[in-house]
């Protein structure tokens, strides 16, 4: 089962009959985490569905315990000081244990997709609450119930003022969507952020000259940009092993769009590892 995704509200209010208005949301925090989940008997997973070797003996440890958890668990995978998601995924995927990994809580999805978030997040509460380990926490809620849009606007502020990324609001009512961007799920960050796919690298000039100067990147809609933003050693390494950067998808963020499509200073954040071609905007 697909993730659900988060829709920027920007864009939901553009819309003739915008999905939010009206509507109750719980807002949390945006974490800047490694999406995970975990169905009750199996290891933790990535959004690939792959087990995540580093964290075995940390599934194995929630398994023994008797907590009810009849649904599929779904957290952010932190790691505090590790903000690059590049680092993240080597750290994440090495056989030894990551100890200093916790997972923060937003959801629990049963089966049929019928049960509306609200009564998702008193499930997860619970698990949790029963679970007792200290590296099992739930997201950080900001408000347990706002259908306000300016109140939204000023808790994404006070986000951005204590330099995080955001909000994310979740629709009290609305039941769980794999692979869907829609009302029920959105999110405010201070700048735009497009997961993009790697089709090109162009050469450097001056300093960057006879190395890496930008990438070429597409989204899903076929338009395409050249992104800087690289430290210094990726752009060798990647000019030098095109085949180590071409065709992944890659986090970019911009100032703004502007009116042609095109970006206002794109740069380069981060390879998403936990990200196939599916997954760009």
């Amino acid at each position: 089962m697909k993730p659900q995704k988060a829709q920027h509200l920007h864009l939901e209010l553009e819309k003739k009959n915008p999905g939010c208005i009206g509507k109750d949301y719980m807002v949390f925090e945006k974490h800047d985490g490694w999406y995970g989940y975990m169905d009750h008997g199996q290891p933790i997973m990535s959004r690939n569905m792959r087990a995540i070797p580093s964290l075995a003996m940390l599934s194995e440890e929630l398994n023994d315990l008797d907590a009810a958890r009849d649904g599929r668990l779904i957290f952010e995978i932190m790691v505090e000081g590790m903000p690059r998601f590049s680092d993240l995924n080597g750290y994440l995927n090495r056989k030894s244990e990551a100890t200093d990994t916790y997972l923060l809580v937003h959801d629990c999805v049963s089966f049929p997709l019928e049960m509306p978030f609200y009564a998702r997040h008193i499930i997860a509460t619970d698990i949790v609450i029963s679970l007792n380990n200290p590296r099992i926490q739930l997201a950080t809620v900001l408000s347990e119930k706002s259908k306000n849009i300016s109140e939204w606007h000023n808790l994404a502020r006070a986000e951005w003022a204590k330099g995080n990324e955001g909000i994310i609001l979740k629709q009290l009512d609305a039941i769980y969507t794999p692979g869907k961007r829609n009302a029920g799920v959105l999110k405010i960050k201070e700048e735009l952020t497009l997961d993009l796919l790697v089709v090109g690298l162009e050469p450097g000039e001056g300093k960057y000259e006879g190395t890496l100067g930008s990438l070429r990147v597409r989204e899903k809609a076929g338009i395409e940009h050249a992104v800087s933003g690289m430290t210094d050693e990726e752009r060798k390494v990647w000019w030098n092993n095109p085949n180590a950067i071409l065709c992944e998808v890659v986090e970019v963020r911009a100032m703004k769009r502007l009116t042609n499509g095109s970006l206002r200073e794109p740069r380069f954040k981060a390879i998403r590892h936990d990200k196939t071609i599916e997954d760009i905007d």
